[in-house]
């Protein structure tokens, strides 16, 4: 067998099936028809049968997904469309040199059914692969759609979070600042009613003043003791810490003691009593200097 004979053949072959697949309106004119007709006739007929030209599997393979891959060579279906008018328009009609009527209509019937069969699996399988891809893009497509899903669900449970701690900050800053100005009228209205007895020592009994001072003092103490305990549940949380209150019930006990102190000096007049040996060791220091002039 002549292997360079049948590789021009084949290059033959391929460039018809190109030709075929560019144009439509190819086949349409009368004489570039009888061409293709005497183009085929030449390529597959032969006096000797066993030297017949028999068109290759690979070959149409290989020309159909060049065109399907690129649309500048032309279209499948247009071949497939020409080739079918070429098997319906030809009727043998040409001699050989030997005056035998050049028949071709078997082999264009099989060139016809092989080319039909793979433009048939070639679209099939393309119909497959843009179905696997569109499941694919969708099922891509659906799993970003939750996942911004699950986004914005996070960002809105974080944003609630944001305002309830938006809302729970200005309640405790309007809170605050009413501690402040509370602590501030307590101590500002615990220094007036201060001075007001202060301005009138002389008028009453030490005891009195004594007694009035430690109670104002407890009341103070208390009243501002309370308010910045508030403030500091509020700030660091409602955690209870039992140091915190011995400040507290300290100054509590001194103060308490030092009023029954207060009570009990009133109850044996001690201060009475040190007035008393005050004025009369100041008595008996005058007689002295009096008896020494």
């Amino acid at each position: 067998m002549n292997l360079s004979k049948e590789q021009v053949q084949r290059k033959e072959f391929c460039d018809i099936l190109f030709e075929l697949a560019k144009n439509q309106e190819l086949l349409q004119d009368k004489s570039t028809r009888h061409t293709m007709y005497k183009r085929l006739e030449a390529l597959y007929y032969s006096p000797n049968k066993d030297e017949r030209f028999r068109h290759f599997y690979s070959d149409i393979f290989t020309v159909l997904t060049q065109i399907q891959q690129d649309s500048s060579l032309g279209d499948i279906n247009i071949l497939g469309q020409n080739l079918s008018v070429i098997r319906a328009g030809y009727n043998p009609q040409n001699r050989d040199g030997e005056g035998n009527i050049i028949d071709i209509g078997d082999s264009i019937q099989k060139l016809y059914d092989h080319v039909s069969l793979d433009i048939a699996r070639i679209l099939y399988s393309d119909a497959g692969d843009r179905k696997t891809s569109g499941e694919e893009a969708i099922i891509d497509v659906q799993s970003q759609i939750k996942q911004i899903q699950t986004e914005v669900d996070k960002a809105k449970v974080a944003q609630k979070n944001v305002e309830n701690e938006l809302g729970k900050q200005q309640k405790e800053y309007i809170a605050i600042l009413g501690i402040f100005a509370a602590v501030v009228l307590a101590f500002t209205g615990g220094i007036a009613f201060s001075t007001s007895v202060l301005n009138n020592i002389n008028a009453i009994s030490s005891y009195r003043i004594i007694v009035v001072s430690l109670i104002i003092g407890l009341v103070l103490i208390n009243i501002l003791f309370g308010l910045f305990f508030y403030v500091d549940r509020l700030v660091n949380g409602l955690n209870s810490d039992e140091k915190k209150l011995k400040p507290l019930v300290i100054s509590n006990v001194v103060i308490i003691i030092l009023l029954a102190i207060t009570v009990c000096a009133w109850s044996f007049g001690w201060i009475e009593k040190r007035d008393i040996h005050i004025n009369g060791a100041n008595t008996i220091t005058e007689t002295t200097e009096i008896e020494g002039q």
